[in-house]
């Protein structure tokens, strides 16, 4: 079997606030997608469905609408996600992560030729809260691993699965100019309380990382003046929205 050079593989529960720039952002930069929607009750399958139709004639992907089941299920899922990859490295991105063009290029670039003794990349990420004018530790390195090699696998119950291999430096390559913009810190869907701790994960001390620093999102993130379909959007980028 020929492998893909690098795919990215999508969990995704109940994301409809940031999945479709998530998606739009990755639009046009790989050849195969792996997600999972594991059982959404807002508008997550309706996105999916749409990226689908958009870049079916330009990329191959793998799509699985499964019901919910605990999270403790949930981490196996990661393990045939990259069965289901078919790519020498996997590129895990959730639903409330985005990335510069500049930086997916960079992610690829990363990966080629290179050999697995090292099986982990790792970028760096910006913690945006919600009103998305500011973020955590934006001039400090936030190592966010999220460059995988086929043979990295997982145990463990989701979110925060264990990787079988260890997490160590001697076992990681760090990709510079390439940033994560995560939005863990905002509301991800009108559903959000149907989603088990999500709610509660944020008052974790990982969701809290430095100073808070100003940050102009859309400067930064310009995909984000785009509005999509009729899906809903996260209140804070309404605002900015109707202001505009």
């Amino acid at each position: 079997m020929q492998l893909y050079n690098i795919v990215p593989v999508i969990l995704v529960c109940n994301d409809e606030y940031w999945l479709p720039y998530a998606l739009e952002s990755l639009a046009g930069h790989f050849n195969r997608y792996v997600i999972y929607d594991v059982g959404s009750t807002d508008r997550t399958k309706d996105i999916i469905d749409w990226f689908a139709q958009k870049e079916k004639k330009r990329a191959d992907l793998f799509i699985r609408y499964l019901p919910f089941v605990p999270p403790v299920v949930q981490g196996a899922f990661r393990n045939s996600m990259i069965v289901e990859a078919e790519a020498e490295w996997y590129f895990i991105v959730d639903a409330d992560e985005l990335y510069k063009p500049e930086a997916l290029r960079t992610i690829i670039q990363s990966v080629n030729g290179r050999d697995d003794s090292k099986p982990y990349g790792i970028v760096n990420r910006f913690e945006v809260v919600e009103g998305l004018t500011n973020a955590y530790g934006t001039q400090a390195f936030l190592p966010h691993h999220r460059v995988y090699h086929r043979t990295a696998y997982w145990q463990g119950t989701h979110p925060g699965e264990v990787a079988v291999i260890p997490q160590k430096p001697s076992n990681e390559f760090t990709i510079t100019n390439a940033t994560c913009y995560h939005f863990h810190n905002t509301n991800r869907s009108t559903k959000d309380s149907e989603v088990p701790k999500r709610i509660e994960r944020r008052k974790q001390a990982t969701y809290h990382r430095g100073e808070l620093e100003l940050l102009n999102v859309i400067k930064e993130l310009p995909i984000l003046l785009n509005k999509y379909e009729d899906f809903p959007r996260n209140p804070s980028l309404k605002l900015i929205h109707d202001t505009l």
